[in-house]
């Protein structure tokens, strides 16, 4: 487990990512996501840490790719209390809020968890990056169909409870 260091504090009235310290947490979000991810792979039999890191890149914030980089990581660590309490050891809350905010599975969420989301800017930042993620069709095209279809139907209801469509999600990742 990563231990808190006193340079991931950022002093007072500094703006977060001011310095260096951004970077040495987001070198640590790494360290933990490829260690929480380890041995683990998707529903299309990829490393499990792919898509952390494909949602990360984009992200353009340091805070919006640290949450990136956690946001699967209690559910791959096998029990999110684990995943959580190592987060604990290193990352800002306000950074730990938009990771739990990101919490719920993608086929898990309901409308106090779409209320989480839109409440906190980093938090939706990366849920629409990581729906964006899920719904690349050529990952898709990967897929069985039931798992497609699956994973097609969550990111509905999820783009729904944001207020906006898959298309108007994924046609914000085509212009990128």
């Amino acid at each position: 487990m990563t231990t808190l260091h006193p340079t991931h504090l950022p002093q007072r009235g500094q703006q977060p990512g001011a310095d260096g310290r951004s970077a040495l947490l987001l070198a640590d979000a790494l360290r933990f996501a490829k260690n929480a991810c380890a041995g683990r792979h998707d529903e299309s039999g990829e490393a499990a840490i792919e898509h952390p890191l494909r949602v990360m890149a984009t992200l353009h914030g340091d805070d919006e790719k640290v949450v990136a980089l956690l946001h699967d990581t209690c559910a791959a660590s096998g029990t999110g209390l684990v995943g959580l309490a190592g987060l604990r050891g290193f990352v800002p809350n306000r950074l730990l809020m938009a990771v739990t905010a990101l919490g719920h599975g993608f086929e898990e969420a309901d409308d106090v968890c779409f209320r989480f989301l839109l409440a906190d800017p980093i938090a939706l930042a990366v849920k629409l990056a990581c729906i964006g993620d899920l719904t690349d069709p050529v990952r898709l095209a990967g897929l069985d169909p039931f798992t497609r279809r699956r994973r097609e139907t969550a990111a509905t209801t999820a783009a729904r409870g944001l207020g906006t469509t898959v298309a108007a999600i994924r046609m914000s990742f085509t212009m990128t």
